[in-house]
């Protein structure tokens, strides 16, 4: 371990780690020091300090080599690949450019290129397009991955808030004073993971009738993977999209509304359906690609124009789930919970638990399965903490889940005869992102 500087200095003891993680993945860093990177990090630390026409700053910057051969946009890439554009002169990477620069490089779409120059001077070179490909696919909007430009990427996410990244690897995540770089995997593992297997029979049932009526010598088993990965990752995509919106909010998954007003009750079935459709249609093309298949492994004409057809099919179903996604988060920015049912239709939105009464005591898991904790007392958590812990206590089966307005998550539900809590929760597609078991 590098020895930090100064022990409480946020960006300092960040910029150590990421300069650690940069020597252990054998990269050639030239003349990038320790130092640097510390002037690096505490530009971008007092950027997110900053507001611009009353609002945050948010804004990704990629460590960029402008001089690099990946500068040169090579002419054999994809088209969707990223590119570098140069500014015709270079600006001074400071606090203040960077607060007028982040307004047009929308964190989401494009990223700012910084790197020194021959007097070590770090400098804003240009900007780096195309990077929404990226992000589509680590938040569970697209099964192709795409390379990430630089070194490494640091996200600037909100006050004191930095996720660095490198490529498909989280490398840290800076909250205010403290460092991230495990995730509960709460989704692929322990009891969260058996809840939401509960919760997506529905799909299971659903998918055992298509199966009986088109395709009956197949076994639901076969699917059971596919159908759970969709369920989880239509999840994580509502709650990677309420984070976004900067309003804190509330989801329940629930079965049971005894105890709960919701003032703007609402029948919305069409996520639910969505995923059915999405189910189906990846049936239908992994068995269209095998049957259609000659001897030699190859497809015949006609055969390509059906999986062509099924294939535009299924990208109309993509582009219907994430419309019904964002109709859903969009309704947390209302104060109150938003309440679906197990199979993700709707209750409707503005939930109020109707008595607070939390258990006197909640345990926060230190491991995605809950075998070891520590104790918690409700009282110094907030107000929507509290109302999801009296609901989920009273309610076992329900599962509750509260982000703050700076981004923190919590999944909480009933596991025997205590209220377990998870923080630090994975939801992005980042592969090689140390996990908590």
């Amino acid at each position: 371990m590098l020895e930090k500087k100064e022990k409480f200095n946020p960006p300092i003891v960040l910029a150590a780690e990421v300069y650690e993680h940069l020597e252990r993945s054998g990269k050639d860093l030239g003349r990038t020091s320790l130092d640097i990177l510390e002037k690096f990090f505490e530009i971008l630390y007092y950027t997110s300090m900053r507001t611009e026409e009353a609002q945050l700053i948010q804004v990704t910057v990629s460590f960029f080599d402008p001089e690099s051969t990946w500068a040169g946009n090579k002419p054999n890439a994809p088209l969707d690949s990223w590119s570098y554009t140069p500014f015709t002169e270079p600006k001074p990477f400071d606090v203040r450019t960077m607060v007028k620069i982040a307004k047009a490089a929308d964190p989401w779409s494009s990223s700012v290129a910084v790197y020194f120059d021959d007097n070590l001077e770090l400098k804003i070179y240009g900007l780096i397009d195309q990077t929404l490909h990226s992000q589509m696919f680590f938040n569970h909007e697209t099964q192709t991955k795409y390379s990430s430009a630089g070194f490494f990427q640091a996200a600037v996410q909100g006050i004191g808030h930095i996720a660095v990244t490198d490529g498909a690897t989280i490398v840290q995540v800076l909250r205010q004073k403290n460092l991230e770089d495990t995730f509960h995997d709460v989704f692929k593992k322990g009891q969260v993971n058996d809840l939401i297997k509960d919760k997506a029979e529905y799909f299971l049932e659903r998918t055992k009738q298509f199966l009986n009526n088109r395709f009956y010598v197949l076994r639901i088993e076969s699917f059971h993977s596919m159908i759970y990965g969709i369920w989880k990752e239509t999840l994580s995509r509502i709650l990677i999209q309420i984070r976004k919106y900067g309003h804190g909010g509330a989801l329940l998954i629930t079965a049971e509304t005894k105890g709960l007003d919701i003032n703007y009750p609402i029948i919305y079935n069409r996520l639910r359906d969505a995923i059915e459709r999405s189910i189906y249609v990846n049936i239908e093309l992994q068995v269209m690609q095998k049957v259609l298949e000659d001897e030699d492994g190859k497809i015949t004409v006609n055969g390509l124009k059906g999986i062509r057809e099924k294939e535009n099919q299924k990208r109309q179903i993509d582009n219907e789930l994430k419309g019904a996604i964002r109709f859903l988060a969009s309704q947390s920015c209302v104060d109150g919970i938003v309440v679906l049912k197990d199979d993700l239709s709707s209750f409707g939105f503005g939930g109020v638990i109707q008595k607070v009464d939390p258990p006197q005591m909640v345990y926060l898991a230190k491991t995605a399965t809950f075998n070891r904790s520590e104790q918690v007392d409700p009282k110094n958590l907030g107000t929507r903490h509290r109302s999801m812990m009296t609901f989920c206590h009273n309610n076992p089966g329900s599962l509750g889940i509260v982000i703050s307005q700076d981004g923190d998550l919590r999944v909480m539900t009933k596991v025997e005869d205590k209220l377990v809590m998870w923080e630090n929760i994975k939801m992005q597609k980042y592969f090689k992102a140390k996990i908590l078991t």
